[in-house]
């Protein structure tokens, strides 16, 4: 899911017009439709931030075009999205509380991207071998 998409989402799920919500960011409505339905993304990176507070989201959530959730509820459905939501909500808790060492902040962080690409090194062996028996 796109930037675009996600306030679109967003903004329904929480019942605020594209007026409504260009008030509170302090912007035009125009700037609203350019993000939903042109692409366009903030210039400012504060509006990052005010979106997370207006839709209680993290701030990295619209940082990123396609989320942990969306792959997750793609491979295991709606309790995976769940799931996948409530591990990525639970780690930020975990790194913001800052009761963890900087060396345990690392383990978690090789842990997570030494699972990432196995997991993506298993991506290419089965797209290898489907591609291999056609």
């Amino acid at each position: 899911m796109n930037f675009g998409e996600k306030i679109h989402k967003l903004r329904k799920q929480v019942g605020l017009t594209q007026a409504d919500l260009a008030k509170l960011l302090g912007v035009h409505p125009r700037t609203i439709i350019g993000y939903e339905r042109d692409g366009r993304y903030p210039r400012d990176r504060s509006t990052y931030k005010k979106l997370s507070e207006i839709f209680q989201v993290p701030v990295h959530y619209f940082y990123e075009e396609s989320s942990f959730e969306d792959h997750a509820a793609d491979a295991y459905g709606e309790s995976g999205r769940e799931d996948a939501k409530q591990l990525a909500m639970e780690l930020s808790e975990l790194f913001a509380t800052g009761e963890l060492s900087a060396e345990d902040m690392d383990s978690i962080m090789y842990m997570m991207h030494r699972a990432y690409f196995q997991y993506r090194e298993q991506k290419r062996e089965q797209e290898r071998m489907s591609g291999e028996n056609n």
